[in-house]
């Protein structure tokens, strides 16, 4: 696999051209229009890269996934800086779980409509709260735990890989939510990210992760939150406390099994 002159990172022939742009803007401005077609060796015979060795690289299919990853735009720009460390840190590049991470890829590129989420629910829960006038007051009554949070995503694909974060029912119930004004504006001044100190215990927080997602860690930080909140809006999991039942099923459209 051939590596770059100026970072050293192995890259794959088929991103040659996309890591030049990234990796050297003023160089890859020089290129002619043309080069976007040229063939991996013409780069590399131009001086832009190092010569292809003749070992099969074993870590080529971790780092395929990474450049698959970087730049795209459900990937948030904190990880792209994290998979650009692993990709330059054979240790850690070992330890990546590209099979994994490849499958969330996948995940995080579904299309979010801002008023609709899901949720996985054992058949139990759907049987407490279907008839229900407020079926998440209903989750509250059925599961009374302290600090439980009512847990709801913008992805149906991440819903059916990975169930919610606290789900033990693999089998169990989709349920599609539809709300007539889009919660994040509802609840603007209440998110906060779920690993932020002290939000976990906070009843009048919304939380916000991203697990399931293309993630590298949790989301903690103000910075965590408006990556993925922000204009470009990321797929994400709301969690929301008993104290917000009443404001839920106030937006409440339609609650349905899928």
């Amino acid at each position: 696999m051939p590596g770059c002159k100026k970072c050293g990172i192995e890259i794959a022939p088929s991103f040659l051209y996309r890591h030049l742009s990234k990796c050297a803007p003023d160089t890859f401005a020089e290129l002619p229009p043309h080069a976007k077609y040229w063939a991996p060796h013409e780069l590399v015979k131009r001086g832009y890269f190092n010569q292809f060795p003749g070992i099969q690289d074993p870590l080529k299919l971790k780092k395929d996934v990474i450049w698959e990853a970087l730049g795209e735009p459900w990937i948030r720009k904190s990880v792209d800086t994290a998979l650009t460390t692993i990709l330059s840190s054979p240790h850690k590049l070992q330890g990546f779980d590209h099979a994994a991470f490849k499958t969330r890829i996948f995940i995080s590129q579904d299309v979010i409509q801002p008023c609709v989420y899901y949720r996985k629910m054992s058949q139990g829960e759907w049987d407490a709260v279907k008839n229900l006038s407020n079926p998440f007051q209903g989750t509250f009554n059925h599961i009374n735990t302290d600090h439980y949070r009512y847990w709801m995503s913008s992805s149906l694909r991440k819903v059916s890989a990975f169930g919610n974060a606290n789900a033990t029912d693999a089998e169990g119930i989709i349920v599609k939510i539809t709300f007539s004004q889009d919660p994040l504006l509802k609840f603007a001044l209440r998110l906060a990210a779920h690993q932020k100190p002290g939000v976990q215990a906070d009843a009048s927080k919304v939380a916000v992760h991203r697990e399931g997602f293309a993630e590298i860690g949790n989301m903690s930080t103000d910075t965590d939150l408006a990556e993925v909140l922000g204009p470009t809006r990321l797929h994400h999991n709301l969690g929301f406390t008993s104290t917000q039942a009443a404001e839920l099923n106030g937006i409440k459209q339609t609650f349905v099994s899928l």
